[in-house]
């Protein structure tokens, strides 16, 4: 998955490193070589892990690599420039990230969850988010959108994309999660019987947005599936490589 978007401001590219462009191209097609994120435990693993893959893949890009040590949570962290030091970087605890800067590539991991791609199609704003169920419950696309309206933005200025995360029928949960989904709609969250639930958060942050900002945002949702998929990890399907999930105002 890969998306330009040319605008008045210049061209804002999103998209979604998966298998190929990934595990493979940064440890190369010997199977002794194929480590996984066993391999990349600590923080400072995954950032160069994440800025080698990048680099590898998007070689002509010029741009700094900024992303987070995520936990499922609702903080969301400013890029005001490149001056960020990695060690302060890797230490970062949160699940997204947004600027208003040039070049400033801003990256989240996921295996199953969402991420959400956020822009503005009239004045240089760029975010992307890691929004699984405990991340969704929490809120934390709204409060990514309350933010940058707090900052002067309009919502008919504001388009949102989801990426790539494991779809309904394959996303099985409990009572204990399905508690937090049900009351909005059984297009979210749907009952299999005994206590089980099929749960897509993708629709669930959709369908949140909508009903606490209306529908005058764009926001597109093309249910990539990431299950069993040749293109992206998925970590129901027992695969421990992650996908990149990354933005940029490029010029």
């Amino acid at each position: 998955m890969n998306r330009e978007i040319t605008l008045h401001y210049g061209k804002v590219v999103f998209g979604t490193i998966g298998k190929e462009d990934g595990i493979i191209r940064f440890f190369g097609n010997n199977p002794e070589l194929k480590k996984t994120d066993n391999d990349l435990k600590s923080p400072e693993d995954w950032f160069r892990y994440t800025t080698e893959t990048f680099h590898l893949k998007y070689p002509e890009v010029d741009g700094t690599i900024h992303c987070l040590h995520q936990v499922h949570g609702d903080t969301i962290h400013p890029i005001e420039s490149d001056t960020l030091s990695q060690a302060k970087e890797e230490k970062m605890e949160g699940d997204g990230l947004y600027t208003f800067q040039k070049k400033q590539i801003l990256v989240v991991r996921t295996a199953d969850c969402v991420p959400v791609f956020i822009y503005s199609v009239k004045r240089p704003f760029v975010a992307v988010i890691h929004s699984g169920w405990k991340g969704t419950k929490l809120g934390i696309a709204e409060k990514m959108i309350e933010l940058i309206l707090k900052e002067g933005f309009q919502l008919d200025e504001l388009q949102i994309e989801l990426g790539p995360y494991i779809q309904k029928d394959h996303y099985e949960v409990g009572e204990d999660v399905a508690q937090f989904f049900i009351g909005l709609g059984e297009d979210v969250c749907e009952p299999k019987g005994k206590g089980k639930y099929h749960l897509d958060v993708g629709q669930a942050i959709e369908n949140r947005i909508k009903r606490r900002f209306g529908e005058v945002m764009l926001l597109k949702n093309s249910k990539i599936e990431v299950f069993q998929s040749p293109q992206f990890f998925s970590h129901r399907a027992k695969e421990e490589g992650r996908n990149l999930n990354f933005i940029l105002w490029e010029s």
